[in-house]
């Protein structure tokens, strides 16, 4: 069965609102996964950016905090008096109240004199931070603390970890610790260092920074030890917090020290992220700070935007059809009209061409009846008439036979004329059958 018009005109319209309609959805959304991508790029370098604002006011806080324990006259009194369970005391207390991992006081030559966490004999000339406060100058870093460092402080175990790679299956055991630690001398009255304070925060499994970041910037923070998380606000599947664990572009950024802008999966869960190097005080690389956003964030606003252009692309689309509907169905009825108006007239001059046709036959017809009345008359001319009327009849005869020669001639052009016309009426009708047929799907 073939379509009607209607149902091409309907189709051509679904069909074009359609094309558009998908074309529209895809190059949006196509253009919004890039720009919002690249919009999700430039929001975590800038919040890696205040990332490490912050990671670096913290350390001067650190500074700020030794230098000042260091000027404490409480302090000074208690080296100068060598009353090691008093220093003890006061540096536990400076360590609590300043929310530092470890406090230590050594003295000029850097041998431990008392620790916050506990008495730990030992000496810290061999430490180069400790060496540099001891020649007047106050240093600030982020340092790798080994395992003999960190038991001597009594945070070994805070530091302890059962490393799994970024795929979450076993990669090893660490017990060193990130520390960001700071270092000032002590000095007396006549302005000789006599000694040096030494305190500092262990990262390891600690979480106020990452937490107070992300309080404040948002998105999810991590403080990476070489490749390995070893602070973060970042859960896993069973809602605890992510540490221990190897981030995979974290091992170039730390290997090369060039920062790292991209999609990482942490976990479940796919972020946009940003990787920064951690340098220590003589420029070398020994972890890494860490910030992204959900990648989710990104997807759910470009699925947000596809599905409203899907309800209002529908909406459009079914009153554009509402609209087109009627249109096609006016148009359809009209050709239709036109179509049985073209067939009638067609009919009718068929049929005067058929009448003419006749006329032109009954024209032949008068002229050999004219011509055989002429012979008879030439006969009876021949036979003699006195009164002269056979040859007024003849006359008559001769101009009537003139006329219809006359006549003869026009109908036969008329004739050559109807054939044509004949032709033409032909073609009308198939032309008036097509398109009856093309808006109503009936052949006739």
């Amino acid at each position: 069965m073939k379509m009607t018009l209607r149902v091409r005109l309907l189709g051509t319209i679904i069909g074009a609102v359609v094309l558009f309609f998908l074309v529209s959805v895809i190059a949006t959304r196509v253009v919004l996964q890039r720009d919002l991508f690249n919009l999700g790029k430039s929001e975590v370098t800038n919040g890696a950016g205040a990332f490490s604002g912050y990671w670096n006011s913290h350390r001067d806080l650190i500074k700020l905090l030794v230098s000042q324990d260091a000027a404490s006259s409480a302090l000074l009194k208690a080296v100068q008096s060598h009353d090691a369970a008093q220093l003890q005391d006061q540096l536990a207390n400076i360590a609590r109240t300043s929310n530092l991992s470890f406090l230590t006081v050594v003295d000029a030559n850097g041998k431990v004199l008392a620790r916050a966490n506990g008495m730990q004999p030992g000496s810290l000339a061999s430490e180069s931070i400790v060496a540099r406060a001891l020649t007047g100058e106050t240093v600030s870093t982020a340092a790798i603390l080994t395992k003999k460092e960190l038991a001597a402080e009594g945070l070994a175990l805070q530091a302890q970890m059962t490393i799994t790679n970024a795929e979450g299956a076993a990669a090893g055991t660490s017990t060193s610790g990130l520390a960001l630690v700071a270092a000032a001398p002590m000095s007396d009255a006549a302005d000789r260092t006599i000694g040096a304070v030494y305190g500092g925060v262990l990262l390891n499994h600690a979480y106020d920074i990452v937490d107070q970041s992300t309080k404040a910037l948002g998105g999810k923070t991590a403080i990476l030890q070489g490749d390995v998380i070893v602070s973060s606000n970042i859960k896993t599947k069973q809602g605890l917090r992510e540490v221990d664990r190897q981030v995979h572009d974290a091992k170039t950024v730390v290997a090369t020290g060039t920062p790292f802008t991209g999609t990482e999966r942490i976990g479940p869960i796919d972020y946009i992220a940003h990787i920064d190097p951690i340098l220590n005080d003589q420029s070398k690389v020994v972890g890494a700070l860490w910030y992204g956003i959900p990648r989710a964030q990104i997807t759910g606003i470009i699925a947000h935007t596809t599905n409203t252009l899907l309800f209002w692309g529908l909406l459009a689309m079914i009153l554009a059809l509402f609209l087109a509907i009627p249109i096609v169905e006016r148009l359809s009825k009209h050709l239709a009209t036109r179509s049985k108006q073209v067939r009638t007239a067609a009919k009718e001059l068929g049929v005067v061409i058929v009448g003419s046709e006749v006329s032109g036959d009954h024209v032949a017809q008068t002229k050999t009846t004219i011509e055989k009345s002429g012979a008879i008359i030439d006969e009876l001319a021949k036979a003699g008439d006195a009164s002269g009327k056979l040859a007024q009849l003849k006359s008559l005869n001769d101009e009537a036979l003139g006329d219809v020669i006359v006549i003869d001639t026009l109908s036969q052009e008329m004739s050559s004329r109807m054939k044509q016309a004949v032709d033409r009426v032909s073609e009308l009708n198939e032309v008036a059958g097509g398109l009856n047929e093309l808006v109503t799907g009936e052949q006739s």
